[in-house]
C-alpha cells in the first residue's frame, strides 16, 4: 500500500486579537492551546485569565485541557468569522508563518484528529461551526516570533495591512495597562 504524502502550503496563519498579539510578543511565541480534540461536558467551565497580574477575560477548562495542547493555524488567507468559526475580534491580526517545507511539523488537522483518536462528536460539532476546517492546520509545539514571516492588523477597508500603513494604529496604544 502506498503512503500518500502531504504537501504543505507555502503559508500558514494564526489569527487573534490586537491584545493577544501584544501578549505574544510580551512571551515570545504563539503558546499551545486546547486542542478540542475531547472535552467532559461535566467538568467545562470557565476560569479567570490573567495577563501580568491583570484579569483579561476568560477561557474555558475541562479535564482534557492539556490533552495534546497545540497552535491552530489555518492555510485560508482570508480567514473570516463566518468561514472559520472564529469571532470578529480573533480575525483583527493575521500571522503568516512560512513552512518552509517543515511537514514534520504542521499536520493537517483532520491527520491529527486521527492521530490521537478524537472524539467524533467533537470533531463534528467543530466542522459544523465553520466550513473551513479543511484548511485547519496544528502544531504541537510552540511556534517562536522568529518564526513570523509577517504580521499584519485588519485595516477598515478590510485588507489585512503592516501597523505603519493604518493611519491612526499603534499596536502600542491597545491595552498599555496590561504591559506596563
Amino acid at each position: 500500500m502506498k503512503v500518500k504524502k502531504t504537501k504543505l502550503p507555502e503559508n500558514l496563519y494564526h489569527y487573534t486579537d490586537p491584545i493577544k498579539y501584544r501578549m505574544i510578543l510580551a512571551t515570545g511565541k504563539l503558546l499551545l492551546t486546547p486542542s478540542n480534540l475531547k472535552y467532559d461536558n461535566a467538568t467545562l467551565h470557565d476560569e479567570p485569565l490573567f495577563f501580568n497580574g491583570q484579569k483579561i477575560g476568560y477561557k474555558s477548562v475541562d479535564k482534557y485541557e492539556n490533552y495534546h495542547p497545540v497552535v491552530w493555524l489555518t492555510a485560508n488567507d482570508h480567514a473570516g468569522a463566518k468561514n472559520t468559526g472564529l469571532s470578529n475580534d480573533k480575525i483583527m491580526c493575521r500571522i503568516t508563518i512560512r513552512i518552509n517545507g517543515k511537514i514534520w511539523r504542521y499536520l493537517p488537522w483532520r491527520t491529527f484528529c486521527d492521530k490521537y483518536n478524537a472524539d467524533r462528536s467533537v470533531a463534528s460539532t467543530l466542522k459544523q461551526t465553520a466550513n473551513d476546517y479543511l484548511n485547519w492546520y496544528v502544531c504541537e509545539s510552540e511556534i517562536p516570533v522568529a518564526d513570523f514571516a509577517k504580521v499584519e492588523f485588519l485595516a477598515e477597508d478590510g485588507t489585512y495591512k503592516d501597523e505603519k500603513d493604518i493611519p491612526g494604529f499603534a499596536l502600542t496604544d491597545i491595552a498599555p495597562e496590561l504591559f506596563e
